[in-house]
C-alpha cells in the first residue's frame, strides 16, 4: 500500500495511490495540481509488482526526488520527498497494519523551503480526478491563515458545502458527494445538475431604480457548452449552533470570518443610498480581502443579467471581458463557481475568451437573498490558482449579503418613487382613488384612452374687476383659501382635479376611475360647492370683504383622457369637444347657476330639480343648445339656504363681461 502526503494551504492531505497515477495541471489527470509551474501532464507514478516507479513526462521544470531531478524514471522509496514545480509531496510505502491513523486537528509542519503545497482535497473514488492547489505565499491577502484539517466528526459539514477538507477515510455512501465543493474538478463522467430556471425577484427590478448599465463590461457569447472547474451550492447559510463548532477551530474560524466580513461590509455600505456608489463600494470591499484584479457586478433586470458596476486593480482601462458560459451556468444552477485555471478548464471546447481575456482564475457567485436571484458577482485574476476554496466561501457569503443591501437600496428608491407619485396624485385625485392608482388597481398609462366623461368647470364672476382694486398678495391669499374648500368638495365626490385656470377650476368624473353615476356626482359636487361658498362668503362679509359669485358648467360626452405633454412635463387631462363645451357653459352661467347640457341632464335621476332655460348659442356649435339650470336635489336633499341670491350676488356687468369673453 502506498500513498502521497501533500502539503496544502490548510495542512497535510493524503492521497492513496492507485495502480497508475497521473499528475499535472490538466483536469484529466488522476491528481490535478493547481500549480502554475507544473506542466499539463507532468509525471506518472506506476505500481510495478511490489514497487512504485515515478516517470517524468518531459515536464518543462522537471520532477525532483530528494532534490535530484528525475531523468526518465526512478524507483520510489519510503519517505522520498517529491517536488513538482512549487508543489511538495512525500511518498510513503508501508504495510496497511502499520499505517498510523489519519490526521485530525494535529498536523506535523513541513519545512518551509519555498514549496507551497496543495489545496484541500480528499480520497477520491475510482475514476474521479482530484485537484490540488499550491499553498498560498506568505504575503497572501486571503483572510484565512493556513488551517488544520477538521476532525472526522465534522465530515458532514464539509460535504454540505462549507468548503473545508474532509479527512481521509472510506468512500462516502452512494449518492453523497465525495469531494469538498469548490476544490475538485468534476470528471467527464459526472452528470451535471439539472438546469434550474432563473428566478427574478418577486417584486422585480425596474430600470428606473437601477444605475445606468455600464458600457465597460463585455460579455463574451462565443464560448458556449464548456466545462466548469469547480462549483458549490450557493445558498444563504445561517451560523451553526455553538455546540456544533465549539470543539472545532476550523468551523469557529469560518463563522468568525463570515461575521467579521459581514460587519465590515455593513459598516462600509449600509448608509449608502445611491445604487451606483453602493455597488462600487461592494466591489472595493471584496478587493480588500481577495487578491483579485477585476470585478463586475451584474444585476437581474427583467430576467437578464446586465453589468451595473466594475472595479479593477490591474491598471487596465479597457472593457472587462467575461465569459457568458460561466455567467449562464451560475444563473441557471444558482451555484458559485471557482476555476483555478480557466484555460485548462475550458481546453476541451477551446475556451478562446478565457485565453484572449487572460482569465486564469475566477470566482463567480450568485447574489441570493430570500431565495431570490438579484444578480451575479464576478471576480477574476490573470494568475493561476489565485483563489482557494475558502475564498469561494467568503465571496459567496459576501454576494448574498450584498444582495440584501441591493434589495434594500432598490426598494428604498421604489418607496421614494411611490411617495412622490402619491404626492402628485393626491393633488389630482381623491385620496382613496390615488391609493388605488399607486397600488396598480387602476391603470393610468401614458398616452390617451377614449372614454366617456363628465367635465366640470367653475369660475368666479367679476374676478378681473376685483383684481384691479386688490393687491396681488391678497388675491393669492383669497384664491388659495377658495381653492382649498372647492378641491376638498371635488375629492369628496371622487372627482379628478384637472387644472386651475386663473380663478377657474376644471374637474373630471369618469377618468381615470369611472362610476355609473359620474354625472350625478359632478352635479352633487356643484350643489355642495354652492353651499360651502355661502359659508365662505359670510366669513368674508364679516371681515369687510366682498362676497364671491361662482358659475358652473357641466357637460357629458366622449373624450380622450391620459397623460399629455412633453417628456419633461406631463399632466393628466382630457381632450375633446366635451371639455370646450363645459367651459363655454360655465362662461354663460350667472353667479350661483349650475348649467348642464342636455346630455348631462339625460343621465340625472328625477331627484334632481332642473329648469330648462332658453336655448343658448355656444361658440363652436351650429345650433343653439338646450341648457338646464340645476336648482336642487330631491327628496333626500332640499335646496340649501346658501342657494339664495343674497349669498351669490348677481352682477349684470360681470355676466356681460363673461358673455363678451365668448
Amino acid at each position: 500500500m502506498a500513498r502521497l502526503v501533500l502539503q496544502t494551504a490548510e495542512g497535510q492531505q493524503i492521497v492513496e495511490l492507485r495502480q497508475t497515477n497521473t499528475l499535472g495541471r490538466h483536469p484529466s489527470n488522476t491528481i490535478q495540481l493547481l500549480d502554475k509551474i507544473v506542466s499539463k501532464e507532468h509525471c506518472v507514478i506506476e505500481q510495478r509488482g511490489s514497487i512504485f516507479v515515478l516517470r517524468d513526462l518531459g515536464s518543462l521544470n522537471g520532477t525532483y526526488i530528494n532534490r535530484e531531478r528525475v531523468q526518465g524514471e526512478k524507483d520510489l522509496k519510503h519517505n522520498d520527498e517529491i517536488a513538482l514545480g512549487q508543489t511538495k509531496a512525500r511518498f510513503e510505502l508501508t504495510p496497511v497494519s502499520q499505517f498510523p491513523p489519519p490526521p485530525s486537528t494535529v498536523q506535523q509542519p513541513w519545512s518551509q523551503q519555498g514549496w507551497p503545497g496543495s489545496a484541500p482535497s480528499q480520497q477520491q473514488p475510482q475514476g474521479q480526478a482530484q485537484a490540488y492547489a499550491r499553498q498560498a505565499p506568505p504575503q497572501s491577502l486571503a483572510p484565512f491563515p493556513p488551517q488544520q484539517q477538521p476532525p472526522a466528526q465534522v465530515q458532514s459539514q464539509a460535504q454540505a458545502g462549507q468548503g473545508y477538507p474532509q479527512p481521509p477515510g472510506p468512500p462516502p455512501p452512494r449518492g453523497q458527494s465525495p469531494q469538498p465543493p469548490g476544490s475538485v474538478a468534476p470528471s467527464s463522467n459526472r452528470r451535471p445538475p439539472p438546469p434550474r430556471a432563473m428566478r427574478t425577484p418577486s417584486r422585480g427590478f425596474s430600470t428606473a431604480y437601477l444605475p445606468a448599465i455600464t458600457q465597460t463590461t463585455h460579455v463574451d457569447t462565443d464560448d458556449a457548452n464548456r466545462q466548469i472547474g469547480a462549483e458549490i451550492v450557493a445558498t444563504e447559510r445561517d451560523f451553526r449552533p455553538f455546540d456544533e463548532v465549539a470543539a472545532n477551530m476550523n468551523l469557529l474560524r469560518a463563522d468568525y470570518e463570515r461575521l467579521r466580513l459581514s460587519y465590515e461590509l455593513t459598516r462600509d455600505i449600509a448608509d449608502e443610498k445611491d445604487t451606483t456608489a453602493l455597488l462600487e463600494k461592494i466591489l472595493k470591499s471584496i478587493f480588500r480581502f481577495m487578491r483579485a484584479e477585476r470585478g463586475v457586478i451584474f444585476l437581474n433586470v427583467d430576467g437578464e443579467m446586465q453589468p451595473a458596476a466594475q472595479h479593477r486593480t490591474d491598471g487596465g482601462k479597457g472593457a472587462i471581458s467575461i465569459s457568458t458560459t460561466i455567467l449562464n451556468k451560475v444563473v441557471e444552477d444558482r451555484k458559485a463557481v471557482l476555476t483555478h485555471d480557466a484555460a485548462m478548464d475550458f481546453a476541451a471546447s477551446k475556451g478562446k475568451s478565457m485565453i484572449l481575456n487572460q482569465i486564469q482564475s475566477a470566482i463567480v457567485a450568485p447574489m441570493l437573498h430570500k431565495d431570490e436571484l438579484f444578480g451575479v458577482l464576478w471576480i477574476d485574476s490573470k494568475s493561476l490558482a489565485q483563489f482557494q476554496p475558502k475564498d469561494l466561501e467568503l465571496v459567496t457569503a459576501v454576494a448574498n449579503q450584498a444582495a440584501m443591501f441591493i434589495e434594500i437600496n432598490v426598494l428604498g428608491k421604489q418607496i421614494q418613487h411611490e411617495q412622490l407619485n402619491r404626492e402628485r396624485l393626491s393633488r389630482l385625485l381623491s385620496p382613496n382613488v390615488a391609493e388605488r392608482v399607486i397600488k396598480g388597481q387602476v391603470d393610468v398609462a401614458p398616452g390617451g384612452t377614449r372614454t366617456e366623461c363628465t367635465v366640470f368647470n367653475s369660475d368666479i364672476r367679476g374676478f378681473t374687476r376685483m383684481s384691479e382694486g386688490t393687491s396681488p398678495e391678497e388675491i393669492v391669499e383669497m384664491l388659495n383659501a377658495y381653492f382649498e374648500h372647492m378641491v376638498d368638495t371635488i375629492f369628496q365626490y371622487e372627482g379628478t382635479l384637472d387644472k386651475f385656470m386663473g380663478d377657474g377650476i376644471m374637474a373630471i368624473w369618469g377618468a381615470p376611475v369611472s362610476h355609473p353615476d359620474d354625472p350625478e356626482r359632478s352635479v352633487e359636487c356643484a350643489l355642495e360647492q354652492v353651499e360651502v361658498l355661502g359659508q365662505f362668503n359670510r366669513a368674508r362679509i364679516e371681515q369687510g370683504k366682498p362676497p364671491l359669485g361662482v358659475g358652473f358648467g357641466i357637460h357629458t360626452g366622449p373624450v380622450v383622457a391620459g397623460y399629455i405633454g412633453s417628456s419633461k412635463a406631463l399632466s393628466y387631462t382630457v381632450i375633446g369637444d366635451v371639455a370646450n363645451t363645459s367651459a363655454r357653459l360655465c362662461a354663460k352661467a350667472l353667479a350661483g347657476q349650475i348649467l348642464v347640457s342636455e346630455e348631462t341632464r339625460a343621465k340625472l335621476s328625477e331627484r334632481f330639480d332642473c329648469e330648462e332655460l332658453a336655448p343658448m348659442r355656444i361658440r363652436g356649435k351650429d345650433k343653439p343648445m338646450r341648457v338646464f339650470n340645476v336648482v336642487g336635489c330631491r327628496p333626500s336633499e332640499q335646496v340649501p339656504s346658501s342657494r339664495k341670491v343674497a349669498d351669490h350676488p348677481t352682477d349684470p356687468s360681470a355676466h356681460a363681461a363673461a358673455d363678451g369673453a365668448e
